[in-house]
């Protein structure tokens, strides 16, 4: 099983916090541009683009600041090579999307929408730099459901420096409300060359204690799991619609990404594409690397313990035909009870979750 991501880079505004390849687009022609080129390096993969494709990933950047016109050409390029995906997602700003990008994606089986809302709080929401408010939210996800598309997911954000267990509550009890099958809910880190990472070198914010933090993410896991959502990942939690194509990343498989900034994992080789437009246009990858056996089993670990279940010894065996316990030393995170080993899984115990940085550190 393979999945495909497409990257858009744009946006109409740059979040405060974010350090994601994205830009704001000079003009439409820009855009217009960058489409054409999308659909031209997607064709370098057409030996790919077969029945082994289950996923499709639109992300950003702010995929639907494309106009109806560019989203189409983008859509019929992708159904030109008539996939049969089990999950189709594209990522949306609430406050841009409308009735006709709806219809778009309807028309062309695009089968998940993920919302970038990050907060219901509108105070919170300006100050995080973001540009919809809780209203814009509300409105995208009934023109969604109106169309029949109800596999939503739902990105939240927790831990920026004004937030607090009464408005991680708040925005829960909202989210409830709305009843979702999908949220990520993160923890915000802070990142160079962001304005936040900015300010706070300025000292005109602080970052919340490493303990309130903690707190907090527990609060979230327990509070979700009362409410139904299973959490299946280190922030990531559902009602029976896992997201198919993050687990592919998880599960260490094969992904062909395409556009500015996207990376990809083929045959062996990680590749990582130009992030400078001028530099994508003129050459779409920047940079290659071959994934050696040694790398494989350890991003199989790192990568495999982010999921709540864990990993699978026979999935290991099966693909590196050595053994996990003589691969690695667990002796350390087991003594210390960071991870559950059974006859065929390891997995992160409810002390490890929120230490997972030590146990994926023991797989370096």
């Amino acid at each position: 099983m393979r999945g495909l991501y497409i990257h858009i880079p744009f946006c109409k505004h740059i979040c405060n916090y974010c350090d994601f390849h994205k830009r704001i687009a000079k003009n439409q022609n820009q855009i217009s541009e960058y489409v054409n080129k999308l659909i031209e390096e997607i064709e370098v993969y057409k030996p790919y683009l077969n029945s082994d494709i289950k996923t499709i990933f639109i992300g950003g950047g702010t995929p639907n600041i494309l106009n109806d016109l560019e989203l189409e050409r983008l859509f019929v390029a992708i159904s030109d090579y008539k996939l049969n995906v089990l999950e189709y997602t594209i990522e949306i700003n609430p406050e841009l999307l409308t009735i006709s990008q709806v219809e778009l994606f309807k028309k062309y089986n695009i089968n998940r929408v993920s919302i970038g809302a990050q907060n219901f709080i509108d105070n919170d929401l300006e100050f995080l730099g973001r540009h919809h408010r809780k209203e814009n939210i509300l409105n995208a996800i009934r023109m969604l459901r109106d169309n029949g598309i109800d596999n939503i997911s739902m990105d939240l954000m927790f831990g920026y420096p004004t937030d607090s267990l009464i408005k991680i509550k708040e925005n829960l009890d909202v989210f409830y409300d709305l009843n979702l099958p999908h949220v990520s809910y993160y923890s915000m880190i802070l990142e160079e060359k962001t304005k936040f990472f900015i300010d706070y070198k300025k000292k005109k914010i602080s970052l919340l204690d490493e303990d309130l933090l903690a707190d907090m993410y527990d609060f979230i896991r327990k509070d979700l799991y009362e409410h139904g959502y299973k959490q299946y990942e280190i922030s990531n939690y559902s009602k029976n619609k896992e997201s198919i194509h993050n687990k592919i990343y998880w599960q260490n498989l094969e992904y062909i990404g395409v556009g500015a900034g996207a990376s990809g994992y083929i045959e062996k080789i990680r590749y990582e594409n130009n992030s400078i437009l001028d530099k994508y246009f003129n050459e779409f990858i920047s940079t290659k690397d071959e994934i050696t056996e040694e790398i494989s089993k350890s991003e199989f670990m790192i990568l495999g313990l982010r999921m709540i279940d864990g990993v699978s010894k026979k999935e290991y065996f099966s693909r590196y035909q050595s053994n996990i316990n003589e691969d690695f030393d667990l002796d350390y995170i087991l003594n210390n009870g960071l991870i559950i080993e059974t006859d065929d899984i390891i997995k992160l115990s409810e002390k490890g979750i929120p230490l997972a940085n030590i146990v994926f550190e023991r797989f370096v």
